[in-house]
């Protein structure tokens, strides 16, 4: 659980009136142990691999919810399963969106994510830390007054001259990549039909890109790309399973770009 998640609701169908015909809902204050108690008397939870609520909105109140359950990512309060998930690896070397890799593991795994969407919780707004106040500094400090580091910057061939950053490889990797997508793939700018295929590792690379994800480990659980040209390739930390004739089985658009 995220250590600033501080309160947590229900949310329940309001009944119709005979002046108003349409449905609301109720919304109170509930404790995390009636949250945990309801989520444990469900049948067969032993089943799912990650158990979870969403996040509070302003939508909530007027609207009750579509379903009562959704399969779908999980952050901030999340009840894992540790014995069907021991074998879904968990990148501890990642900077941020370690969740999502996490999420998208389970599920090409076959197994089942589940969030109960008449709970909600509330998270307290803190304006400092994370990365927005990362500030990417070279590793040795010449002098105090320095130019800042261009995003652009943050990547370079392994034979450069550049100076050293002292940040986390991930971090600077997908800062790099949300500020050149429009260079690296431009086919795929706000192109859902063209997305960028990424096997084994999720990477941000900015909310204009489509990204489909795929799981490159035998018998695992894919989204059906049968049809789809991708117009980009990326590859980070991929398994040993990735190979010349594992990428024949995807099709992608002339001049698409690897990275």
């Amino acid at each position: 659980m995220d250590d600033s998640c501080v309160l947590w609701n229900s949310h329940s169908v309001q009944e119709q009136s005979s002046q108003s015909m349409d449905q609301g809902t109720t919304s109170k204050n509930v404790s995390l142990k009636s949250v945990l108690q309801h989520i444990e008397a469900t049948p067969k939870i032993v089943h799912y691999a990650i158990l979870g609520i969403q996040k509070w909105n302003s939508k909530l109140n007027p609207k009750p919810p579509k379903a009562p359950f959704s399969r779908c990512h999980i952050h901030d309060f999340i009840l894992l399963n540790v014995d069907l998930t021991q074998n879904v690896q968990y990148d501890l070397n990642r900077y941020f969106c370690e969740d999502v890799d996490f999420n998208l593991r389970t599920n090409s795994s076959g197994l089942l994510i589940c969030c109960f969407n008449n709970f909600s919780l509330m998270k307290k707004h803190i304006q400092v830390g994370g990365q927005k106040d990362f500030a990417v500094k070279p590793k040795i400090m010449v002098s105090e007054s320095l130019t800042p580091i261009m995003p652009l910057q943050y990547v370079c061939a392994p034979d450069s001259e550049h100076t050293l950053l002292a940040a986390p490889a991930q971090f600077l990797l997908e800062k790099f990549l949300q500020h050149a997508t429009y260079k690296l793939f431009p086919k795929a700018i706000y192109n859902f039909k063209n997305p960028v295929l990424a096997i084994d590792c999720y990477l941000n690379i900015g909310p204009e890109v489509a990204l489909c994800y795929i799981s490159s480990r035998p018998h695992s659980v894919n989204v059906n790309s049968e049809g789809v040209f991708f117009s980009g390739l990326l590859l980070y930390l991929c398994d040993s399973f990735v190979g010349a004739d594992f990428l024949k089985k995807f099709k992608f658009l002339k001049g698409n770009v690897d990275c």
